[in-house]
């Protein structure tokens, strides 16, 4: 009885080491939970035509050169001024879009001396400014999230 046991862990410590070499670290980079929440604040932006908002809006180079924490600071500080413009006329966003753009930005280590400042960044309207932020969750996701291998069917 004794060598059953024995080659049963076996069997499960050959097992747990396969499952080990086969599972792929998730890179913390990697925000798939961010890009419906941005979604929704684009359809919300395209229901307040009326409002004239104008936000500092960094783009796909500015997040793949050198300044990817840059970038999300801003679009965070960003996002902040937008739901706080629309809370005054009654719009209440709970979707936490910037405190999870802040917690994104923590996990790049980057040096900071050579970014733009967000200020100094092109001014766009609420809508284009929310499509840039998609486009660079997506061009992020791409990047660092695992993408699952499809199989091929002979």
């Amino acid at each position: 009885m004794l060598r059953g046991t024995l080659s049963l862990v076996s069997v499960f410590l050959c097992f747990v080491r396969l499952l080990a070499l086969t599972r792929h670290p998730v890179d913390r980079r990697c925000t798939h939970d961010l890009i419906p929440r941005v979604q929704t604040l684009i359809a919300r932006a395209r229901t307040l035509k009326g409002l004239d908002s104008r936000l500092y809006t960094p783009n796909i180079t500015d997040h793949e050169q050198k300044c990817p924490s840059s970038a999300l600071k801003c679009f965070a500080a960003e996002v902040q001024v937008l739901t706080a413009e629309w809370e005054e006329f009654g719009v209440r966003q709970d979707l936490h879009v910037d405190k999870l753009l802040r917690s994104l930005a923590k996990k790049f280590k980057q040096a900071e001396s050579n970014c733009l400042q967000c200020e100094l960044l092109q001014e766009e309207n609420a809508e284009k400014f929310l499509n840039c932020l998609l486009s660079t969750l997506q061009q992020m996701n791409s990047l660092y999230c695992i993408q699952p291998t499809s199989k091929s069917t002979l």
